[in-house]
Parts: C-alpha cells; sequence; structure tokens
C-alpha cells in the first residue's frame, strides 16, 4: 500500500496559499498598508500557529480559521466579530480554492502506480471535508481507496497512532507500507517510526537524509519502491 500527502505532495499548497492571500489583500488594499512579500509572511504565520492549535486540539478547525483572521484585521486595529471573521475568511477561503492544482507530476505519477496494481490512499493533517473536497477538486479522488486524517483519526502526524490506524482500515501491514511527503520529520520519518517505508519527497532543494529515501519528483516513485 502506498500512502501519499496532500499539501505539498499532490497539492501546490505553496502557491495556492500565497495566490490566495494577495487576492484577499488585494480585495482589502484600502485596509492593509503591507507589501506583497509581507503579507505572504504575516499569513503564512497565522496559519501555521493556528493550525498547529487546531492539530493539538486547542481550538476546533473553525475556530483556528476564525481566530487567523481576527488576529489578521487585529494588527491594523479593526476588532472584528466572529461573525465578520468568519465571513472575511469564506472570502480569503473561496480565492485559495480557485488556486487549487496538483504538480505537474501527480497524475501521471498515480496514473503508473495505479496501473502496475498497487493500492493508494491518503494520510493528512488536517480537517477531513476539506482534504476530500481538495482531491476532489483536483480530479485526484478516484485514485485512492481511503483517505485518513487527523480530523477524524484523533492523532495527527508524525505521531505514529494516525499510521497505524490508516493500516488498519486499509486492511493493510504498516511493514508492507510506503508513506510519500514533503515534509522531512512529519511525513518521512514520522511513517518509518511508525514501521512504515518513509519517503521524502524534496522538490526544493538538494538535501539529502542518510535515513529515508529521498526524491525530487513523484516520477521517481517506481523506481524507488520496486
Amino acid at each position: 500500500m502506498i500512502f501519499f500527502d496532500i499539501d505539498g505532495t499532490l497539492l501546490d499548497y505553496d502557491n495556492a496559499e500565497r495566490e490566495g492571500i494577495l487576492d484577499f489583500f488585494r480585495i482589502h488594499h484600502s485596509i492593509f498598508p503591507f507589501t506583497e512579500q509581507q503579507s505572504i509572511e504575516i499569513w503564512k504565520h497565522l496559519s501555521n500557529h493556528y493550525f498547529e492549535k487546531f492539530l493539538s486540539k486547542e481550538l476546533s478547525f473553525q475556530e483556528q480559521k476564525r481566530a487567523r483572521m481576527m488576529e489578521l484585521f487585529k494588527k491594523v486595529e479593526i476588532k472584528l466579530t466572529n461573525q465578520e471573521a468568519d465571513d472575511k475568511f469564506e472570502i480569503y477561503l473561496s480565492l485559495y480554492k480557485k488556486n487549487w492544482k496538483p504538480y505537474p507530476d501527480v497524475k501521471e505519477a498515480l496514473d503508473e502506480l495505479k496501473q502496475l496494481g498497487y493500492p493508494l490512499g491518503v494520510i493528512s493533517n488536517g480537517d477531513y471535508q476539506q482534504q476530500v473536497e481538495k482531491l476532489k477538486s483536483m480530479g485526484l479522488e478516484k485514485y485512492f481507496t481511503c483517505v485518513i486524517t487527523s480530523s477524524e483519526a484523533g492523532a495527527a502526524k508524525p505521531d505514529k497512532a494516525i499510521f497505524l490506524e490508516a493500516c488498519s482500515r486499509a486492511n493493510t501491514s504498516i511493514e508492507r507500507s510506503f508513506y510519500v511527503g514533503d515534509l522531512l520529520d512529519t511525513d518521512a520519518l514520522g511513517s518509518q517510526m511508525a514501521g512504515m517505508t518513509g519517503i521524502w519527497l524534496n522538490r526544493v532543494d538538494q538535501q539529502r537524509h542518510t535515513e529515508v529515501i529521498s526524491i525530487r519528483s513523484l516520477r521517481e516513485l517506481t523506481k524507488v519502491i520496486s
């Protein structure tokens, strides 16, 4: 069984987030004085900070979205109500979703794996409904027999529990399973510590790691698993 991460592995998350927030700031250009680079950095910091609170169960998925928007507007001394924050986030969300696109190597790699008879699954940190929506939007849902997310598994990567739960639901042994993800610690090393073969999809630099298999593109995947 080959399991995949979604954001940064199948979905070009950084581009979707960047273009979504820049569009949001353009709509609100009279409110925010930030440059494009400042806008990206501020939003990325807020996203990472509050998403971690969701993963640690300090906030619900909805609460972390609301908190992000409230803190953003607080930076320009505007206090939003809960409803106003929710409405603003929906504007951002629509712009973010508009930019959901798979990396160029994704469909080619998944087609090849399917033709070779490999069963495929997803293990992702995040909200189940949103992660499934991403797969549907990109036309990728048909490739996967199971989708496991932290919101309904009760554990988040790199906790070994989510990898074990995924194998249990897929009725496969963890020792014979692979996990492909773009984050070294969370994905590759996390899955390997749970008993899988971790594969680090390192698209951005030449760095390697001695403990896990590293690839630069999903086009290399069939070579390293065969």
